[in-house]
């Protein structure tokens, strides 16, 4: 009886020593606010060069095409 609590303590302690390097890991790589604005500046950057990609290709298709 003595064993299997001894192995259920070293199971808890484990299991909480995870736990608790995993919270602390995670806490060291949230995103600071420089990140996050370079995320949206890079976003926008993605926006705009669709926009012009798909009016390019926009002219491109009607300048191809008979209007009769």
């Amino acid at each position: 009886m003595t064993t299997m609590w001894v192995v259920l303590g070293a199971a808890a302690l484990v299991t909480a020593g995870t736990v608790g390097w995993v919270a602390w890991r995670d806490r060291a790589r949230t995103v600071g606010a420089e990140d996050r604005a370079a995320g949206r500046d890079a976003q926008a950057r993605q926006h705009r060069y669709e926009a012009e990609r798909h009016s390019a290709q926009g002219d491109t298709i009607h300048r191809g095409q008979d209007h009769h």
